[in-house]
């Protein structure tokens, strides 16, 4: 089956125990990510290492691009080069320019600070496309179309430029009004108030949210766990519309519960979520599951 998964942002540990799970149930797997692997989380470098080894083109693990790729291309030709070459023109030791976020010191650390080596990243941020389109049949054998992006998709703009700043940076708390296929995105964490806060449907902060033909699989895991919300990697079936976490909730809640303090406050937070979030189906979810995922009446 195929199985996207959101917004990684360093969060190496997360990812290969997410993969282990799906992997222990369905070895046929296929994946699609969403982008952002770089910045923000514990494990920038490795995630990265990982992702430049087993994403490709077409294959068991393929990508979109993120707006973090994305700013590293442009850091890459419109700020390193340029230091670089100064570098060189005149001999001095300049600092390198910095990202915005903590790409160039994974940069530094590694020890990448020159085009011969820095180039092969780039490279492979290059090489993913902006958008997504897969034509999917369910377990129960009906047809859906899935439309997968980073950020959004804007139907109707013909300019591609426009498009792909739309794919990269767009946001959207409303939902896709305007097709009938399912955009499935990250970059916007669910935990985001202005994407949850409107919860006549009921959305789950830090876990995967719906909207009018719309799923955001960014439960902003780079956060960690104490922030109220669980902030999971999230992965959904395409196939099944099922969601698959690379732990339980109490799981989550309790990873950096050290001390008593944390503890109380885990189980406190863990309290607090599941009576405000869990007690309620998702209507957006439901009508997705009743239009293509349940077995059609005889």
């Amino acid at each position: 089956m195929h199985y996207a998964i959101g917004d990684v942002h360093g969060c190496y540990d997360e990812l290969m125990a997410l993969l282990e799970t799906i992997e222990d149930r369905d070895d046929d797997a296929r994946y699609y990510f969403v982008g952002d692997f770089i910045d923000r989380g514990p494990k920038v470098w490795e995630t990265l290492v990982w992702a430049m080894d087993n994403i490709m083109p077409e294959g068991k693990y393929t990508s979109v691009r993120g707006n973090h790729e994305q700013m590293a291309i442009d850091w890459y030709h419109n700020e390193f080069m340029p230091w670089w070459e100064e570098c060189e023109r005149t001999g001095k030791d300049m600092p390198m320019p910095e990202t915005l976020y903590d790409f160039s010191q994974v940069v530094t650390r590694q020890k990448l600070d020159r085009p011969d080596l820095l180039k092969y990243p780039i490279l492979f941020f290059e090489s993913l496309p902006f958008s997504k389109k897969l034509d999917i049949t369910t377990a129960t054998g009906r047809k859906v179309t899935y439309r997968l992006v980073h950020a959004w998709y804007k139907y109707g703009e013909e300019r591609e430029e426009l498009q792909q700043e739309s794919n990269l940076w767009d946001r959207n708390f409303r939902g896709n009004f305007k097709s009938r296929e399912i955009i499935v995105h990250g970059h916007t964490p669910t935990i985001v108030p202005e994407y949850y806060k409107p919860v006549e449907r009921n959305t789950r902060p830090g876990m995967i949210g719906y909207k009018k033909n719309d799923i955001n699989i960014d439960g902003g895991c780079c956060f960690g766990p104490l922030t109220r919300h669980p902030c999971m990697l999230c992965a959904l079936c395409l196939e099944t519309l099922e969601e698959i976490y690379p732990c339980t909730i109490a799981e989550r809640f309790s990873q950096l519960s050290r001390t008593p303090m944390t503890r109380r406050m885990a189980r406190k937070y863990e309290k607090q979520y599941l009576q405000e979030h869990t007690q309620l189906p998702n209507a957006y979810r439901e009508e997705l599951l009743e239009k293509y995922f349940f077995p059609e009446e005889m």
